[in-house]
């Protein structure tokens, strides 16, 4: 599956969810949702009430969501983190409250019992965040789940990486950054699968000179994870094109 190539080819919202929603149906999925705050929360640490769009969603959902929008609480919990969150981590937590019961009842009212969010961190307290939702209990996507969700954390990423650089939702990306050939290098090994120490064997390099280039791509690609910044690289075509030399 060529993410980037998929995801570079849209000039809307709209192909670009349906994009989406096609590859994680692809891994188990039922629907998607994808939802961006330019600023998290308001100045007196109120949270803010996400630009929500979705696919595969009974027609009806957004009207009754609206009373739980600024309280989801897949949301306060995907903010705080890094790494994809199992919906099944939240419900029942001790944390929720009232409204925040009724919000998982609503959702499971819909038909969505099962689900998973992946975090999207940017600039400021800008946030973004695509879920993957299942109308089993246990979707098909835990069959194989660490691979699932490292999958649905790369397509996220390049979706919306994509409809930053293509769609123009949320900011200006100012063009794509332009690479060295070692930081190239370092993201296609880390596309592989290797880590840092891994890649300096392979390329004959020290961990700490493999690191700093690590970062230096990321910090080109305002990633916060490795793995956000192969999936900027891939959706932006940076990881076909010849690079700089250093």
């Amino acid at each position: 599956m060529s993410i980037g190539f998929e995801f570079n080819r849209t000039r809307s919202l709209s192909h670009a969810l349906d994009v989406l929603v096609d590859e994680a149906r692809a891994l188990g999925f039922d629907a998607v949702d994808y939802g961006f705050m330019p600023c998290a929360r308001d100045g007196n640490g109120v949270w803010n009430a996400p630009d929500i769009q979705s696919r595969n969603f009974p027609p009806r959902w957004s009207t009754g969501w609206k009373r739980y929008s600024s309280q989801d609480p897949f949301l306060w919990r995907c903010y705080e983190r890094n790494l994809p969150l199992d919906w099944n981590d939240v419900k029942g937590a001790p944390w929720l409250t009232d409204i925040q019961h009724e919000a998982i009842s609503y959702i499971e009212d819909l038909g969505f019992l099962d689900g998973v969010s992946i975090p999207i961190h940017l600039s400021g307290q800008s946030f973004a965040f695509v879920s993957g939702l299942s109308h089993a209990p246990c979707g098909r996507w835990r069959d194989e789940p660490t691979r699932t969700v490292q999958d649905l954390f790369v397509l996220a990423h390049a979706f919306h990486a994509a409809v930053i650089q293509h769609v123009h939702i949320a900011a200006d990306t100012g063009g794509a950054p332009v690479l060295t050939r070692r930081e190239t290098e370092m993201l296609k090994l880390a596309a592989m699968g290797l880590n840092a120490p891994a890649t300096a064997r392979a390329i004959h390099r020290s961990v700490e000179t493999v690191r700093r280039q690590r970062k230096s791509a990321m910090q080109k690609l305002n990633a916060h994870t490795i793995a956000q910044a192969v999936a900027r690289a891939m959706s932006l075509g940076l990881l076909e094109r010849p690079a700089n030399p250093e």
